[in-house]
C-alpha cells in the first residue's frame, strides 16, 4: 500500500467512525422515545382493562377539595396561569377640533377625535403563578390572585405546545386560558393531561389507538445503520 492509499484509508475510517457515533446518538434518542410510548401504552391499556388503581396509588388531595371518586393524576407546582390579554388601543391620525389659548399657557381643545382607532394586539400572558392538580375529572389551579377550574366534560379542546404549555377551550367561556409548566416536563405533563381526559370521558380505548399510531409513526423513523467500515488492505505481495 502506498502513502496515498494509506492516507485515503485512514480518512475513510474516520468518516465511518463519525457516522457510527452519530447513528448511535440518534438510535439512543429514538429508543428512548419508543420506550416512553411503550410505557404510556401500558398505562392506558391497563386503565382501560380496569387496573387504574395499580398505577395511581397516591390518594393525597394536595390541599384541594376532591369528590368521593376523584383521585390525582398529576400535581403541578409553580405553574403559570395563561390568559390572552389585549394591549391598550391607540389612535392614529390628526385631531379634528379647534384650539385656543387660556391662562398660564394652557390650551383648551374642542371638537372630536379624528384618525383611526387601532386595537391593541392580543398576546398570551402569564397573569398568575401557583399550583395545579389534574384529576380523573378536572384540572384545578390555585394562585396568589385567582383560582380556576377546567372540567373535562365541558372542554372543547386542549392545545399542547412542545415548549411546555397547554391552552384549554371551554364551552361558552370565551377566550381560552391555560397552564405553562416548562419544556423539560412537557411530554410527561401532556401525557397525564390526555390520560386524565380519557379517564373522565371514557375514551381510553381511543387514546390507546392514538398512541399505537404514534408508535408506528415513530417506528418508521428508526435511524438507518451506519455505513460499513472500509475493507482491510490486501496483504503485501510475497517477494
Amino acid at each position: 500500500m502506498g502513502l496515498l492509499d494509506s492516507f485515503t484509508r485512514r480518512r475513510a475510517e474516520k468518516r465511518a467512525e463519525r457516522a457510527r457515533t452519530a447513528v448511535a446518538a440518534e438510535m439512543s434518542v429514538w429508543q428512548e422515545q419508543m420506550d416512553r410510548v411503550d410505557g404510556m401504552l401500558t398505562i392506558v391499556r391497563d386503565c382501560a382493562a380496569g387496573r387504574t388503581a395499580e398505577h395511581f396509588t397516591d390518594r393525597s388531595d394536595y390541599g384541594f377539595m376532591l369528590e368521593g371518586d376523584e383521585f390525582a393524576v398529576a400535581y403541578l407546582q409553580q405553574v403559570a396561569y395563561l390568559e390572552n390579554v389585549r394591549a391598550p388601543s391607540r389612535y392614529s391620525g390628526g385631531y379634528g377640533g379647534v384650539s385656543f389659548p387660556l391662562f398660564g399657557g394652557v390650551r383648551l381643545s374642542t371638537g372630536r377625535i379624528g384618525g383611526k382607532r387601532i386595537p391593541g394586539e392580543e398576546s398570551t400572558t402569564i397573569t398568575d403563578e401557583g399550583n395545579a392538580l389534574v384529576t380523573n375529572s378536572r384540572i384545578m389551579f390555585v394562585g396568589s390572585k385567582r383560582t380556576h377550574e377546567w372540567e373535562f366534560d365541558k372542554m372543547v379542546s386542549a392545545s399542547h405546545d412542545a415548549k411546555g404549555w397547554t391552552a384549554f377551550a371551554m364551552k361558552g367561556r370565551g377566550k381560552p386560558t391555560g397552564l405553562g409548566y416548562g419544556e423539560s416536563v412537557a411530554t410527561e405533563v401532556q401525557f397525564r393531561l390526555e390520560l386524565a381526559a380519557a379517564l373522565a370521558l371514557g375514551s381510553l380505548d381511543r387514546y390507546a389507538s392514538e398512541l399505537e399510531v404514534e408508535k408506528a409513526r415513530l417506528a418508521a423513523t428508526r435511524p438507518a445503520p451506519p455505513p460499513p467500515s472500509p475493507p482491510p488492505p490486501p496483504p503485501p505481495l510475497a517477494p
